[in-house]
């Protein structure tokens, strides 16, 4: 897509509206619906307005349509009438987001920007906050949601106003908080197809006579069988299932109307058979398999039939956090304390046959504080402004091993139970920023803004790596700072018509490739243009939103397989445009459409690195250092960055005399997406799509809910992530996969 035709888009949102009628919204509640749509609210034939989603996007409330930033954002009660368990689940209908398994951490891009992690060392392009808290380690951001006010998605550099800097995106997993109304719910979801049983809960209410001290408990469980079966009696009996629980406790306090405080604990556990590996094969036919594998049958992923010998995974997080709000100068101060601690192991067969070849085995300890201090100034004039700072550590330990039965290494060299990364790495990141923004509100409703961040980051690591002459130790550190702004405007083109236009720098730090004792890897840094328009139109009956982007990156860090062990490599240069569109539109008062879709263009514009996979592949004169045989990879597409994606949903309420029940469908597409840098067809996943059915049920005073859903319902195999091992161990292309079909029903009652 040229920018002529991202121009054109823009122009025909703009001439929709210009044809609009203009009409006020209707003012929010304070659960973010219009006041005709809140619980208990009848709707008449003439009312068929949707509500809009109140946000904190930008550090203070606000509609979407109101925020000037690309942000995609999903309320509790959305949540569960779509059975979206987890964040994995919002990849279909969110615009540009990808998220996958990599052994011991998650893969989750924006915009084609983000990162496996999968050695220690790195920091993610998509940063995590959960209350507020930056999360170090993305694993633990892939469990169950757990009683949510709303998830909130920003696309794009979000530095100025968000945690450490991020160069891909924020997202905010947002719970819900105590109040004084006295409160409780239910939930119970049963399923086949594998077999399925969750159940959850909360109570809320006050908790002394005054009103002053409230408190909020919820709970949750998982269980999932396990989409694939495992063909070997020696190990786990199923792989990709569930079985996890958490638990969140949450106290507030508010004696006065100008303070408040609240203490947050929370608790989570997961122990599970970990998710299946299946062997593809190798990137090049002429690369023959290990003789060990030779043979060996591979298991059938239309079958979701696996050999393991081993698999497991296990995780424990606990995490603390204390907010303090209260009015000061006629504006708002927050303060936000918090601990955690955190561990996983994760085990996972690295040949997927019966071969007892190799496994991978990770082990995580993260210690992390995360401390914020934030005042907004009085929203309600001209002039407002936002001054933070934030201070980040963690003390993260990690332990490799890679037992190899036998693996060539030239020359007739065969390794035998070696680990080849072994011991804790102790690695402590130190991260300080300061940042404000300011913006200005003219009496035409037009605003301008602008923000600056300054980030000092410092990291100090001990690793230890057993495969070079017999074991070295190694301690490094080092520090990077940079200062990142971002200036831009927005205009009100009607009463329903908004527009922004801005840029924005980012930059993620550097580091280190834990336990292959290379020196550290640069920071990456990024320039963003963006514009959007966001619109309700036809009597609000239709909303649009329309975002367009062009990103310019200098040293992205891209993580590949090199020698024995994974590591980050900056490639020189890269280029990011697309544009974003979201819609829904209700044709009547029962039927409800929605759409959104997605173009995105990322590629490398400067980049020549080496394939360990393939030693012998490479382009003629193209030697790097001391790597003899290298590859230029200018033009090819970044990691987890599909050219094109859809999503499309239909809602009809059909009236009963006890209440409202609705039947729905939803189709979620993406094209063709690589898994690696070389873009090579075995670590790919073709075009491919998922069809979801709902059919939910709610009755007129919304406590009692019901419904049945078949999530992937022609049993779509979809690859989550490919990795591609070295040569040193085989050239071994091992695949792992989303979940398969699940049909289930589930009942919830509010009391």
């Amino acid at each position: 897509m040229q920018r002529s035709h991202i121009m054109a888009i823009c122009g025909l949102v703009v001439s929709q509206a210009a044809a609009a009628q203009a009409v006020e919204s209707t003012p929010p509640t304070a659960g973010g619906k219009p006041a005709a749509e809140a619980p208990g609210a009848t709707r008449s034939a003439d009312d068929q307005i949707l509500g809009e989603i109140i946000v904190t996007a930008s550090r203070r409330s606000d509609t979407i349509r109101k925020t000037p930033t690309a942000v995609s954002a999903y309320t509790g009660q959305k949540l569960e009438a779509a059975e979206t368990k987890s964040l994995g689940d919002l990849v279909g209908p969110s615009p540009n987001i990808q998220i996958g398994n990599s052994y011991n951490s998650s893969n989750i891009t924006i915009r084609g920007i983000g990162n496996q992690q999968i050695n220690a060392g790195q920091d993610s392009g998509v940063a995590i906050h959960s209350d507020g808290v930056y999360i170090g380690q993305p694993s633990l951001t892939l469990a169950t949601f757990l009683d949510l006010a709303r998830v909130e998605i920003l696309r794009g550099p979000q530095g100025t106003l968000f945690g450490r800097n991020a160069t891909g995106g924020v997202i905010n997993v947002v719970p819900n908080e105590p109040t004084t109304d006295t409160q409780a719910g239910v939930n119970i979801t049963a399923g086949v197809d594998p077999a399925l049983f969750q159940t959850s809960g909360f109570i809320n209410g006050a908790l002394n006579a005054s009103g002053t001290l409230s408190g909020r408990v919820a709970a949750q469980q998982s269980y999932n069988r396990g989409y694939t079966r495992n063909l070997l009696p020696n190990g786990p009996n199923r792989l990709d299932d569930a079985d996890n629980q958490s638990v969140r406790g949450q106290l507030r306090w508010e004696p006065s109307d100008t303070f408040n405080a609240r203490f947050l604990a929370e608790y989570a556990n997961d122990s599970s058979n970990g998710p299946a590996s299946f062997l593809d094969g190798t990137p090049d036919p002429s690369i023959p398999l290990p003789s060990i594998l030779v043979g060996q049958s591979r298991g059938d992923v239309d079958k979701r039939e696996v050999y393991a010998n081993i698999n497991s995974r296990a995780v424990h997080s606990f995490n603390t956090d204390l907010t303090l709000n209260w009015t000061l100068g006629g504006g708002e101060m927050k303060a936000l304390l918090s601990y955690s601690d955190s561990v996983l192991k994760n085990v996972s067969d690295g040949d997927g046959t019966a071969a007892p070849d190799t496994y991978s085995s990770f082990t995580n300890k993260a210690h992390q504080t995360y401390d914020e201090l934030i005042y907004t100034s009085d929203n309600s004039r001209s002039f407002t402004y936002l001054l933070g700072a934030n201070f980040f550590r963690e003390h993260l330990e990690q332990a490799i091993e890679v037992p190899i039965h036998e693996a060539p290494l030239g020359g007739g060299v065969v390794l035998k139970d070696i680990a080849v990364l072994g011991g804790a790495h102790p690695l402590i990141t130190t991260s300080y920023a300061a940042f404000g923004r300011i913006q200005y509100a003219f009496t035409s409703g037009a605003k301008v803004f602008a923000g600056l961040r300054q980030t000092q980051d410092k990291k100090s690591i001990t690793q230890y790596n057993n495969f070079i002459n017999g074991g070295v130790d190694q301690s490094s550190k080092s520090s990077w700072n940079k200062l990142t702004y971002e200036v831009g405007a927005s205009y009100p083109f009607s009463q329903n018509l908004d527009g922004y236009l801005k840029y924005a720098t980012g930059f993620k730090g550097g580091g280190y490739s834990a336990g292959t004792l290379a020196p550290s890897f640069r920071p990456e840094t990024n320039g963003s243009f963006e514009a959007g328009l966001k619109g309700n139109f036809f009597d609000r009956a239709l909303q649009a939103n329309l975002a367009a982007f062009h990103m310019k990156y200098d040293d992205l860090q891209v993580n590949q397989i090199v020698g024995v062990s994974s590591s980050v490599t900056n490639a020189a240069k890269a280029t990011v445009y697309g544009a974003e569109l979201e819609t829904s539109l209700r044709l009547s008062e029962a039927l409800r459409l929605e759409w959104s879709a997605a173009y995105l263009n990322a590629t490398f514009d400067q980049f020549k690195t080496a394939d360990s996979s393939r030693p012998t592949t490479c382009d003629p004169g193209t030697g790097i250092g001391a790597v003899p045989c290298s590859l230029d990879l200018s033009g090819n597409t970044l990691p987890q960055s599909p050219r094109y994606t859809s999503s499309v949903g239909a809602y009809y309420d059909i009236p009963l005399s006890s209440g409202v029940i609705t039947p729905s469908v939803r189709y979620d597409w993406k094209s063709r997406v690589y898994f690696t840098e070389f873009n090579i067809p075995i670590s790919s996943q073709k075009a491919v799509g998922k069809l979801n059915l709902f059919l939910n049920y709610q009755d007129d005073d919304g406590r009692f809910t019901a419904s049945l859903f078949a999530k992937n319902v022609t049993n779509e195999q979809v690859k989550g992530n490919v990795i591609v091992v070295s040569s040193l161990i085989g050239s071994l292309a091992l695949s792992q996969y989303q979940p398969a079909r699940q049909i289930g029903a589930s009942l919830g009652y509010r009391f």
